[in-house]
């Protein structure tokens, strides 16, 4: 999409130095480079701020539509990388005519909002997904801001010298302001080694941070800040019951807010598989972009290839269908390249299909949509129903809990090694996570995780009703696992200059979600319930998968097949740290 880089502080970096910073980015942007800086001024009293941006033409491909830009007014200069979707809409509200653009960019749009309207007002109004620097030179604030599902990322940390941002973390840690003070942040390692990835506000070394999804963070001219949550995954009190007017309100919702996410000066294509979220995105985009492309991994282990479907899937809504076949060959041949695309630690093997896929899609196209989100809004995984199952078992001491599992074991039944844990909570974590608890305090003695981890999985009490359990369940699922997510298809995507847009994590989605009344293990068993009643409108039920199987590989053949000289080569170096 696009790669932001900005300084702001006492001083700023000699210019040769920050542009070798951006050039770390510019995979998520080589189509222009744009650059600021606030010197000279009228009193050294002020910050300085040094401002570049890697620029992937998606919207308005000229020259003049370059970032970072200026609003009219001479008051702000924005960076965004993203797209706002409803920049059209904002226009009309705001009263600006086609005389008042220079351009047909959504930052545009942003700079006439904020010229108008003033930064709170603006960012509760947008919607779509960006992370975006608005530097306010009339008071000499920089508000860094993030989208309410967190799609896009933004890296910032405080040094002696002043503020740095970035999209990508390697240009934190090696900017010269603070790579000779690295210190590993001992709560970022406890909760990596856990979960396979840092969950924001933390980053992997001390003082630097990811911002939170839904928030931005003002940066004053004396250089002290402040952040704040501007949007929230909320618990609602009244709900929505399911029936046939809220199929026919949500396929409607969907039909709107997709058709704003297909504005692009450059073609679009689609990931497809062979479940129900892409499908949905498929069936209803096909019917205004007649030539889209749809892109599919398949893969040789039964267990993991949804190919097939999606074959049947394309065939019936008539899109062309492009199939790549994962090997165990193509995933040697690309694995170095695909660790290089992440600047931070990710554990998420799942990356590299999305690699492999993201390239071959980055052929023939610059946007991509996917389906991402809709198994976290609308109950969409298996472990939502296994939890709502075992609630009632953490209802007892765990003494009993124990004694009841090893008679029930006795008779053949699989009973989770969970319920030995103390609460709820503690189990949807093991669930989680990449490694188990006791196997990381091994490995980082009185390790803590970080305060944000913690409160992610504390849990309600285990007599809560199910409907309470499944909203926590949820909300856990969004700023958790999501993010995860959400990481790996970004690094993925932007190592191949391609922007991936995310129609179901839109605010209007979002939203409409909080308001249904969670089913799942109450009134029935069948995960994305709602879903798959607006696909059965466009797809025949046969046609997909009811289960959800995950978008990965068997990678332990591969390390003991392709792989393996390349792990042990790896695991003898003397330069296996870095040097």
């Amino acid at each position: 999409m696009c790669g932001i880089l900005g300084e702001f502080g006492k001083v700023i970096s000699p210019k040769n130095q920050f542009s070798d910073l951006l050039k770390l980015s510019v995979q998520r942007g080589s189509d222009m480079i744009g650059y600021y800086n606030n010197i000279p001024q009228e009193s050294s009293q002020k910050p300085l701020a040094q401002f570049g941006f890697n620029r992937l033409a998606i919207m308005d491909l000229r020259e003049i539509a370059k970032q970072p830009m200026i609003s009219k007014s001479k008051r702000y200069v924005v960076m965004c990388n993203g797209e706002i979707v409803n920049h059209l809409d904002l226009k009309e509200k705001i009263g600006i005519t086609n005389n008042d653009l220079k351009t047909s960019s959504d930052t545009e749009i942003v700079c006439h909002a904020l010229d108008a309207l003033g930064f709170d007002r603006t960012m509760n109004l947008l919607n779509g997904m960006y992370a975006m620097s608005v530097y306010d030179l009339q008071n000499n604030v920089l508000h860094l801001v993030r989208d309410p599902a967190g799609i896009k990322p933004l890296y910032y940390a405080r040094t002696e010298f002043g503020w740095i941002f970035a999209s990508q973390y390697d240009q934190i840690f090696k900017h010269p302001w603070f790579s000779p003070k690295l210190k590993i942040n001992p709560e970022a390692l406890t909760d990596y080694l856990r979960l396979g990835y840092v969950p924001a506000p933390a980053a992997m070394f001390e003082k630097s941070w990811l911002l939170e999804p839904g928030s931005y963070l003002t940066i004053q001219s004396d250089f002290n800040a402040y952040s704040e949550q501007y949007y929230v995954l909320d618990s609602i009190e009244k709900f929505q019951e399911t029936n046939k007017d809220t199929v026919g309100e949500l396929t409607n919702i969907l039909q709107n807010t997709f058709s704003d996410y297909i504005h692009s000066d450059v073609p679009l294509g689609s990931f497809l598989s062979g479940g129900v979220d892409s499908p949905i995105v498929n069936a209803i985009l096909s019917k205004s972009l007649p030539d889209l492309k749809a892109f599919t991994i398949s893969n040789s282990d039964f267990d993991f290839d949804e190919s097939s479907q999606a074959k049947m899937i394309s065939s019936h809504l008539g899109i062309e269908h492009h199939v790549e076949h994962l090997s165990e060959l193509k995933v040697a041949n690309i694995i170095d390249k695909q660790f290089l695309a992440f600047s931070e630690p990710f554990a998420d093997y799942s990356s590299i299909p999305t690699y492999i896929l993201c390239s071959e899609a980055s052929k023939y196209y610059k946007v991509l949509l996917s389906g991402d989100g809709g198994d976290e809004l609308f109950w969409g995984y298996p472990r939502f129903l296994s939890t709502i199952d075992y609630q009632k078992w953490f209802n007892y001491p765990k003494s009993i809990r124990l004694l009841w599992a090893g008679i029930l074991r006795q008779f053949g039944m699989r009973i989770s090694s969970g319920i030995e844990l103390d609460n709820i909570g503690e189990w949807v974590f093991e669930r989680q996570s990449a490694n188990w608890n006791s196997d990381v305090a091994k490995m980082v003695p009185n390790s803590n995780h970080s305060f944000f981890t913690k409160d992610l999985y504390s849990s309600p009490e285990s007599d809560c009703s199910s409907v309470d359990l499944l909203m926590w369940l949820r909300k856990n699922e969004f700023y958790g696992h999501m993010q995860r997510v959400l990481l790996k298809v970004d690094r993925a995507s932007m190592a191949h200059n391609l922007e991936v847009r995310v129609p179901f994590l839109d605010k209007r989605i979002i939203n409409f979600s909080s308001y249904i009344k969670p089913e799942l293990g109450i009134k029935h068993r069948q995960t994305k319930y709602l879903l798959k009643q607006v696909l059965n409108k466009y797809v025949p039920q046969n046609y997909y998968l009811n289960e959800k199987r995950g978008f990965s590989f068997n990678l332990s053949k591969l390390l003991d097949t392709e792989l393996k000289e390349n792990i042990q080569d790896t695991l003898m170096s003397n330069n296996l740290f870095g040097s």
